[in-house]
């Protein structure tokens, strides 16, 4: 068996593993990763109208979105995913197709190769056995966002783990990833945080809502960018929990990616509480509602949470001012306007680099576990090989270097590399 890397090895972003075992060519995930100035899709393909079947973690464009542009080369097979992750999907995919042509980027696929890909899709029950030619398969709850799943594959009397994005503590809105996995001879774990350790999460809750609260009482408004699958959510929920005299506005695609949610209720922790939160917040349908927000003293939770787009750029064109406060709430992947944010104070504003007068603060709300959580993972499984990929170079490297101090047999490979396993 054959693991080749098109993409997620040593970065975040555009994950797409490749599982050849001589009779079967089978991708976990299709990813895109996005930059300041270009999109990049997974390398390394000579040809891809071989590939037997696709397996789906998550809805993330990270992880899904080179599936339109693979099948516009001419991939033709089953596409394995949750109920609840081909409903978001769908949403990315279409949305991201829409700023693209606004954009006028070359997105090298047209919107029928959505359509295609969206008829392979087959759903998968989590906790649910289910099989593909002599490949078995099972999807676990990953805890990351809805829909979310950690992917086991049976095949030539090899057992592989892929974690996908796994998050092992609950949160507001998922339950724990499930970890209990014995008899694995494949881990490929992610590695987001496989350097560095969260901060317990209800102080940064809390600390969250005081930010919040200090910035209202000195006449400002809060811009709260979020990640539209599940982030959105959790904040939305979160800021339920505490009384503000401004009004909340919900603004981008967070609120089509919170009815798939409640229309999808196994795929949260609780449905009734994100019902509540939800019912406490004005939703922005117009430029009007826009408006509105920026004029008023508000709090303002809107898409996209790396600000490479969405609603959020249009706060910051009419917000930039001292008084008010940017509390960025995710990870900010290297090349992406928020990590432009955080190192030099400034962002990319209608295409002009702009210095950025707001307070700048992060909370880390992470969807993705720990470096500790990481390795308490590992050390459970204890699996025969360790693969460890979506992650920047110095977090992949970490983990390998404490798996190999341990015995293990433990890689981190390049982008296009191949590993015999």
């Amino acid at each position: 068996m054959k693991l080749v890397f098109h993409g997620g090895a040593r970065e975040v972003g555009r994950s797409c593993i490749e599982v050849a075992t001589g009779k079967k060519r089978l991708l976990l995930d299709c990813g895109l990763k996005l930059t300041e100035h270009q999109t990049e899709y997974p390398i390394g393909f000579d040809r891809v109208d071989d590939i037997d079947a696709v397996f789906i973690s998550h809805a993330h464009l990270d992880h899904t979105g080179a599936l339109p542009l693979l099948d516009h080369r001419g991939m033709d097979c089953p596409i394995f995913m949750t109920k609840a992750t081909k409903a978001l999907t769908r949403l990315i995919l279409k949305d991201a197709f829409k700023i693209g042509k606004i954009t006028h980027q070359h997105l090298g696929y047209d919107k029928t190769d959505i359509r295609k890909v969206l008829e392979c899709i087959r759903n998968v029950k989590v906790d649910t056995k289910g099989s593909f030619d002599s490949i078995s398969f099972e999807y676990f709850g990953a805890g990351h966002i809805p829909g979310a799943a950690s992917i086991l594959l049976r095949m030539d009397d090899t057992t592989l783990l892929y974690t996908g994005d796994i998050n092992t503590i609950d949160t507001r809105l998922h339950r724990a990833a499930e970890t209990d996995f014995p008899g694995i001879d494949i881990l490929v774990c992610e590695s987001t945080y496989g350097d560095r350790d969260h901060p317990p999460r209800d102080k940064a809750e809390h600390e969250f809502l005081d930010s919040i609260q200090d910035t209202l009482r000195r006449g400002g408004s809060v811009i709260i960018p979020v990640f539209a699958l599940g982030r959105s959510q959790e904040i939305v929920q979160l800021l339920a929990t505490r009384s503000f005299k401004a009004s909340i506005y919900f603004d981008g695609m967070g609120i089509a990616a919170t009815d798939i949610a409640l229309e999808n209720p196994d795929s949260i922790r609780s449905p009734a509480a994100l019902k509540k939160a939800i019912s406490k917040v004005r939703l922005v349908k117009s430029n009007t509602d826009r408006m509105e927000a920026v004029k008023t003293q508000s709090i303002i939770v809107t898409t996209s949470g790396m600000l490479t787009g969405g609603p959020v750029m249009h706060y910051m064109k009419y917000m930039n001012d001292p008084k008010n406060a940017i509390l960025l709430t995710g990870y900010q992947a290297e090349g992406t306007n928020g990590r432009l944010l955080l190192e030099e104070g400034k962002l990319f504003i209608d295409g002009w680099k702009t210095s950025v007068k707001c307070e700048v603060k992060q909370f880390d709300f992470s969807a993705h576990a720990g470096m500790a959580q990481l390795k308490a993972l590992v050390r459970k499984v204890r699996p025969k090989k360790v693969v460890f990929i979506h992650g920047e170079d110095h977090s992949v490297q970490n983990l390998r270097v404490w798996a190999d101090a341990l015995g293990m047999e433990a890689y981190a490979p390049k982008l296009g590399d191949v590993i015999e396993v």
